[in-house]
């Protein structure tokens, strides 16, 4: 019997590429694994050279304080200098009314804080993914970018013509 569809292809190991992971856990080892976000600035929650595509992001924080409104993630493709995704850290996750909530669906799930996507995005040269704090209390975020590396992606292309006329 051959296995198709959707998941068929969840546990084979590509060749040519890596998975790889930025995330907030506590690099000292202890239970701090969350980030602080302090009012009016901006942290670099993972940044990508060469080619590759963000598979998962999982993000968690609180909802006092309006925090799924105040916290903006910024999503920047190949280098650019304006974001090609500029949201609200909820409204990009489904949570539209910045409170915590549970529904699925495919590219999107949310179990009231955790807050999970998995829209492929690929891209050529690299990826920066921030968020920001655009109000006046401090913040925290707790997260997960996990993303495949191309640059070790070998191929080939041997275009030929046919016999015959020359035309393709």
């Amino acid at each position: 019997m051959v296995v198709s569809g959707s998941l068929a292809e969840l546990a084979r190991i590509k060749e040519g590429i890596r998975s790889k992971r930025s995330s907030s856990f506590d690099r000292t080892g202890g239970n701090a694994d969350f980030w602080p976000v302090p009012a009016g600035q901006t942290r670099v929650l993972a940044e990508m050279k060469g080619p590759g595509c963000v598979k998962h992001i999982w993000m968690t924080t609180t909802h006092e304080d309006n925090a799924l409104r105040r916290l903006v993630l910024r999503i920047y493709w190949d280098n650019e200098e304006t974001p090609s995704v500029l949201c609200p850290l909820g409204d990009f996750f489904g949570l539209g009314h910045a409170h915590g909530a549970y529904f699925a669906s495919l590219p999107i799930q949310a179990s009231y804080l955790a807050m999970n996507c998995y829209f492929p995005m690929p891209y050529s040269r690299g990826a920066r993914i921030t968020v920001a704090n655009d109000s006046d209390k401090d913040g925290f975020l707790y997260f997960h970018v996990d993303y495949e590396d191309w640059t070790s992606l070998r191929t080939t292309w041997r275009g030929f013509m046919p016999a015959g006329d020359g035309s393709w």
